[in-house]
Order: C-alpha cells, then sequence, then structure tokens
C-alpha cells in the first residue's frame, strides 16, 4: 500500500495512521496536564484567559507556568485533532471506527474548551467541573479508538469495521471501563478540596463511622474504586488465561496490569512518605495512561471478536452484515 493519502473512503493511509497518533498522544498530553493542574491546585495561576496576568509570557512562577502549559498544550491539540476529523471524514470515511471517532471529539474539544474559560474566569461547580474532565476522557477515548482502527485497518485492510462484545470476557472488558470512568470521575464531586478529586484512583478510606452525606459519598467511591480493581483484576487474569489466541489482547491486559500496579505504588508512596511535584506529575500520567490503556484493551478486545465472527461467516454473509 502506497504511504501517501490515498482516495479510496475504505482505506487508510500511513500518513493519516500517524497523524491519529500525534493528536491521541496529544489529547493525552492535555488530560495529563488537566490532572496536575489540580493536584498541584495552579488553577488560579492565570486568573485571566488566553493571556496569563495580562500577559503573553506568564511570570515565573510554579502555579502560572503549569497553568499555562497546560493552555498551549490544548491549543496545539486542537487542531491536530481537527486536521484528523478531516482527512478521516475525507480520505477515510467508510470506515465508521477511524472517521466517526475524531468528529465527535471535535464537538467534545468546544465544549471543553469552553469549560476550561469558564473555569478560569468564573470557577466551575463541581457538576460542571465532573462534566469537563468526563469529555477530556471521552475525548482521549475517541482518539484511541480512532487510532488503533487505523493502524489495525492499514496493516490488514480487510480487517471488519465493526467491533464484536458478545463473549463473557468482551462484555468484562466493557463492564471494567466504565468502572473505571466513574471512578476518576466521580472524585470531582465527591472528594471537595482535597487531591483525591483530581484525575488519579482513592487509595484511602475515610476515617471512622459516616455522620453526613458527604462522607457517604467518598466511602461509595472507594468502595466504587475496590470494585473496579477487582474487575480490573479480574479481566487481565481472564485475558491471560482465555485469550492466548488473541496476542494483541493479552499484550494491552499486560500494558493496562502493569500501568494500574505502577499508579497503586506511587499513591502508596506518596501516602506513606510525602509528595512531589515529580511525583505528583507520575501519578496523573499514570492515571490518564491506565484509562487510555483500558481503552485501548476494550478497542483491541472488540477488533479480535469481530475477526473471530468474520471468519466463521461466508463472504456474502460478511458482506451483508
Amino acid at each position: 500500500m502506497s504511504s501517501s493519502f490515498t482516495t479510496g473512503k475504505n482505506l487508510v493511509s500511513r500518513r493519516h495512521c500517524y497523524l491519529l497518533l500525534a493528536a491521541t498522544t496529544l489529547t493525552y498530553l492535555t488530560v495529563t496536564m488537566g490532572g496536575l493542574v489540580c493536584v498541584t491546585e495552579s488553577g488560579r495561576g492565570c486568573p485571566d484567559w488566553p493571556g496569563c496576568h495580562g500577559r503573553l509570557v506568564p511570570m515565573m512562577k510554579i502555579d502560572s507556568v503549569i497553568e499555562y502549559t497546560h493552555r498551549l498544550v490544548a491549543a496545539f491539540t486542537s487542531p491536530f485533532i481537527m486536521a484528523a476529523a478531516f482527512v478521516g471524514w475525507r480520505q477515510s470515511r467508510d470506515i465508521r471506527w477511524v472517521s466517526r471517532p475524531p468528529v465527535i471529539a471535535v464537538v467534545f474539544l468546544f465544549v471543553v474548551a469552553g469549560l476550561g474559560a469558564t473555569a478560569v474566569l468564573r470557577g466551575l461547580t463541581p457538576f460542571w467541573a465532573a462534566v469537563d474532565l468526563g469529555l477530556a476522557l471521552m475525548v482521549l477515548a475517541l482518539m484511541v479508538v480512532a487510532s488503533i482502527v487505523a493502524f489495525t485497518r492499514y496493516t490488514n485492510p480487510t480487517q471488519a469495521d465493526r467491533l464484536f462484545f458478545r463473549g463473557s470476557f468482551a462484555k468484562l472488558s466493557l463492564w471494567t471501563l466504565g468502572a473505571i470512568f466513574a471512578v476518576l470521575v466521580s472524585g470531582v464531586v465527591v472528594d471537595g478540596d482535597s487531591i483525591a478529586r483530581c484525575l488519579g484512583w482513592p487509595l484511602s478510606f475515610a476515617r471512622g463511622v459516616p455522620v453526613d452525606l458527604h462522607d457517604w459519598l467518598q466511602l461509595s467511591r472507594r468502595l466504587l474504586a475496590a470494585a473496579a480493581s477487582i474487575l480490573l483484576i479480574v479481566l487481565v487474569w481472564r485475558a491471560w488465561r482465555t485469550q492466548g489466541a488473541h496476542k494483541a489482547v493479552v499484550r494491552g491486559a499486560t500494558t493496562v496490569a502493569a500501568i494500574f500496579c505502577a499508579e497503586i505504588a506511587v499513591g502508596v508512596f506518596m501516602l506513606a512518605r510525602s509528595s512531589s511535584l515529580l511525583l505528583l506529575g507520575i501519578y496523573v500520567a499514570l492515571a490518564a495512561a491506565l484509562w487510555a490503556s483500558s481503552v485501548a484493551l476494550v478497542v483491541l478486545t472488540g477488533l479480535s471478536y469481530s475477526d473471530s465472527s468474520e471468519a466463521r461467516l461466508s463472504p456474502q454473509q460478511a458482506n451483508a452484515a
């Protein structure tokens, strides 16, 4: 296959794949920087928008630099996502899992940008802050989906343009992804002004018996995190035990397990010792990576089951499906 852009609406070029990969990587960095802004409480480092203290270049204060860097990375990311959406719609329109996710991501992107500006100028209620984080994670998920399907379709043009989740393992992957999303987003609403509200995994339980709604919500989130952890462990164990025929799924599950263990280890270390800017940055980067890798595992599972399902169909049935 040629590395140049193709004109067929059911083909993916190498340059299109790498454009999606660049957009996905930048989206990941944007989400990570947003988490870093939260855990370092740098949200007020630049009280105006789009400048910082009325300046194009921020003052050399750590909170201002972190907040402004987040804005710059986000501003740099947006054109890549829009370019990926344009190229996908123009070059690979018939491959819905390549062309449509970036278009949806562009819509979410504008909402996230508006909420970000509002957060700086007026502040956001916990509900809208959760919406902001949830949409940011969805943008990252959409770009991960498009990137994986694009690379798969580039290396194997006969790959079916559909994701199947009919088996118990595939359904477990979806439930686990939903639980992880709920854990990551709920902290904004539940954990108030603590670091636990930011992008990351809650590691400690509130002491004493819950006495009010806020305490019960915190406890509920930690129980949800425990349930999500169990689902994740079971998912990885089942991948190793039952998905040997799907090497990509096994590798994806192993990656998720490694990232999750690393995040827990960093979190426990910060609880036992002390946190630093470096550790906080690593922690939120691992949380964003856990989300992205979990999405990737779901997509790889859907593709592998789709491929298996296609193999059981005749050519006429496959075309009619």
